[in-house]
């Protein structure tokens, strides 16, 4: 489980926000600064680029009251800058936070092979920097993979609209919310405005059909403005109770902005990209790293005087030039072991993996290469076991943890999920990523969502059910502390 930050906050993200200050901590000017991007670092402990985050003030999730406790990694969100310290291992206060979601719904199809999802007419994508949990009536969050999500399931998803009107995903969260639920059938969605019919009352937002005959509208309705849309799914069409029309971003009129996202429209040539709707020119800027199509950039500039969707970059560096798959269906947590530089393969308990070119491996959120993990170093595998190569499994995504980052490192702790296999209720004990699990009088037990006892847990054949399971492991043996089993 991981708890909710209440204050430190991270990584930014959408439309900017105008108004409010930033102080230089050079010159000690304030000067108006908004940042825009996508929020990173861990439950409890976010960062915005190489920025731990501090919210103060309202925070909104398009538009609504929400809480500093809703931002979390992976969300697109967009604030005002109050200050800032050092870059490197700083602080970012923001205050008018607003979390952006681009569609919240029940899910038609889940495809884990192909990395993407489908909620109504949107198909969403997914890549390994892509985050998924599970909001927990405890006011905590379970890390989920694709293959823990199914049909039916209620989720939001936040991210980047594409030039094809797919939905990127940087955070999929499942929520509480069940079939029969209040609320369970009502859809939400952000997206350009497209065929609009006055008289029938009607529009596209990319292929999903929206009746407005009975909404309430803010704003004027046109082709190309962008909009929220709130209303129950009726066939294939939402007959939408609201329409708003967003504010076309105000920037700062000459203000400081800082964006992190991911850059599409790349033109090499006039030296310019689009990030999460904004145009930014990269022709006067220090480029770290190296920048191509999709790559997930953090920039820091100026807003144009004239056109405040216009940022003019003073630098950008690239954090991600590669997002890898989507396709991962397995996650382990724990200490590296056997590490083969030149076959580049390695273990983590008894689970074996392998890497390639196109498997993310990532450090504070930002790109690191296989040469940098070491035997020992506490990691976040994502993994695809329908790849397997010499009985070891494809490594989507590695990520290094470290101390302080609430992963539960040290001390032999360690988390493996995956589908249950080899259920033994007699002997107390199951098999999971290869490893025997077994419990104690103390292993906690979790069933869907719910506290539960061994008894409960071993009386039913829970073979194929998918399971998180905590503790530690020695050889083969995986001694679990806690057991979290979700969702038929």
């Amino acid at each position: 489980m991981k708890t909710k930050s209440l204050i430190a906050l991270a990584a930014i993200a959408l439309s900017a926000c105008g108004g409010g200050g930033g102080t230089d901590p050079l010159t000690g000017t304030t000067t108006a600064k908004s940042a825009a991007g996508v929020v990173g670092g861990q439950p409890g402990a976010l960062t915005f680029g190489s920025q731990a985050l501090v919210v103060t003030g309202s925070v909104t999730q398009n538009g609504k009251a929400a809480s500093a406790n809703d931002v979390q990694p992976g969300d697109v969100i967009a604030a005002t800058v109050v200050s800032s310290t050092a870059k490197a291992s700083g602080t970012l206060t923001v205050s008018g936070v607003d979390i952006k979601f681009e569609v919240k719904g029940a899910l038609g199809r889940v495809d884990v092979a192909a990395g993407t999802l489908e909620l109504f007419s949107q198909i969403v994508t997914t890549d390994a920097l892509t985050r998924a949990f599970e909001d927990n009536v405890d006011d905590s969050y379970t890390s989920l993979t694709l293959a823990d999500l199914k049909t039916g399931d209620f989720v939001e998803v936040s991210g980047q609209r594409q030039s094809d009107g797919r939905i990127l995903a940087t955070r999929v969260e499942r929520k509480l919310t069940k079939s029969g639920d209040s609320g369970y059938s009502e859809s939400e969605l952000r997206g350009t405005l497209a065929s609009l019919d006055a008289t029938a009352k009607t529009f596209l937002v990319g292929t999903q059909r929206v009746d407005y005959t009975s909404a309430t509208l803010k704003g004027t309705l046109a082709n190309g403005v962008r909009v929220e849309v709130e209303g129950p799914l009726n066939g294939t069409t939402i007959a939408a109770r609201k329409v708003e029309v967003e504010n076309k971003a105000s920037g700062e009129r000459s203000g400081g902005g800082e964006l992190e996202g991911q850059a599409t429209g790349l033109n090499a040539t006039t030296k310019r990209f689009n990030l999460l709707g904004y145009v930014v020119d990269y022709s006067a800027a220090t480029l770290q790293g190296t920048l191509a199509e999709g790559a997930r950039v953090e920039v820091e500039g100026t807003f144009d005087a004239t056109d405040a969707n216009l940022l003019r970059a003073s630098k950008v560096e690239v954090k991600h030039a590669n997002s890898g798959s989507g396709s991962a269906n397995g996650e382990v947590k724990g200490a590296l072991a056997s590490v083969d530089m030149t076959a580049k393969t390695f273990d983590v308990g008894s689970s074996l993996f392998y890497a390639d070119g196109q498997s993310v491996i990532e450090r504070d959120d930002r790109a690191t290469t296989f040469d940098q993990l070491r035997n020992g170093d506490f990691v976040e595998v994502k993994f695809d076991s329908t790849k397997p190569i010499g009985g070891r499994n494809y490594a989507v995504k590695v990520e290094l943890k470290s101390a302080s980052s609430g992963s539960g490192s040290g001390s032999g702790a360690q988390e493996i999920k995956g589908s249950i296999s080899a259920f033994n209720a007699s002997g107390k004990s199951f098999t999971l990523n290869g490893a025997t699990v077994q419990v104690t009088a103390s292993t906690v037990y979790e069933i869907d969502d719910r506290s539960g006892t061994e008894a409960a847990f071993f009386g039913s054949d829970r073979t194929g059910r998918r399971c998180e399971v905590k503790g530690s492991q020695s050889g083969n043996v995986f001694t679990a502390t806690k057991i979290e089993l979700g969702d038929d």
